[in-house]
């Protein structure tokens, strides 16, 4: 075999060994986010995988980790200056609440958003987690609560 042939073969080789290697680690990276339980490391990407939910620019946010039932409760305040909700909404998938009282114990809750029309909810059950979101439209906040299953 020509020796020019081999630095080829050899240097193809160690390119496609360096691409699996950094799909490896990168598919490793995504998994420990998913897996994530504090609301300290990639809390909002740990949201974003488990709930199905963008999660845009926040102004304020509060997390809590309830691990005696192993569930992660999560509140975001959106600015609303360079916030569009209906946006939001659509591109989200979220559904309008029909019943002014979500089953749901949210953190940082304020019930006053009950008292008009502008709750939209998405929930989502896989294999790991099962989560439910509340979007108040008018005041741009979003809860979001993840029990997960191990």
């Amino acid at each position: 075999m020509n020796s020019k042939y081999k630095y080829v073969l050899f240097g193809a080789s160690g390119l496609l060994v360096l691409v699996l290697v950094a799909i490896l680690g990168l598919r490793t990276l995504v998994v420990s986010i998913a897996n994530q339980r504090t609301c300290e490391w990639a809390n909002i990407d740990n949201i974003e995988i488990n709930a199905k939910i963008n999660i845009p620019s926040i102004i304020d946010s509060d997390c809590v980790y309830l691990e005696s039932i192993n569930t992660k409760k999560a509140y975001f305040e959106f600015n609303l200056a360079d916030f569009d909700s209906d946006r939001y909404i659509e591109d989200n998938k979220l559904k309008e609440l029909d019943s002014k009282y979500p089953e749901i114990d949210f953190i940082n809750f304020h019930t006053d958003s009950l008292k008009f029309d502008v709750l939209y909810y998405k929930s989502k059950k896989g294999k790991k987690s099962k989560s439910y979101a509340l979007f108040d439209k008018n005041k741009g906040v979003l809860w979001v609560s993840i029990q997960y299953f191990d």
